[in-house]
């Protein structure tokens, strides 16, 4: 059974967006771009809708729907660009998650033999540590990849 995690779930996003302006964006943390989707459907209102159209809205009935148009849309922006972000948040997450997994495999995969001085990884190939100049042996393959100082057993 698959997990389905509601962490920056672009769906809930929007619809907690759609109950109340600015909702999802809290949701997603962004504070200030809650805020701001809050004040621009308070402009939208004051700016564009008629006092009328309110005040017919606050006591129940409707005159005209088309007079609460602009707060529909600043409101339906606001949901669309909650979906939006928590989209591209989750998409930056898995990327993140994706290129720490690589790293650890490429770090796995890629294990050189070290130095039995400094621990720094040596090039077996050459028989001395260019990073602290110990003359190295061999490599020991039952030792996982470390080497040993010539002349030490």
């Amino acid at each position: 059974m698959a997990r389905v995690s509601l962490r920056k779930n672009p769906l809930l996003a929007a619809v907690l967006g759609t109950l109340a302006t600015g909702l999802g964006h809290l949701y997603l943390r962004r504070w200030v771009r809650a805020i701001g989707w809050l004040s621009a459907t308070y402009a939208a209102t004051v700016l564009f809708v008629p006092e009328s159209a309110l005040s017919a809205l606050s006591s129940g009935t409707i005159a005209d729907p088309f007079s609460l148009l602009p707060i529909v849309l600043v409101s339906a922006a606001s949901v669309v660009d909650a979906y939006l972000v928590a989209t591209a948040e989750r998409r930056s997450d898995g990327d993140r998650a994706a290129d720490a997994a690589g790293a650890t495999e490429a770090t796995a995969a890629d294990e050189s033999p070290t130095c039995p001085a400094c621990g720094k990884p040596v090039d077996p190939d050459i028989g001395f540590c260019h990073w602290c100049t110990t003359e190295l042996e061999a490599v020991d393959p039952a030792d996982g990849g470390r080497t040993t100082e010539r002349g030490s057993d």
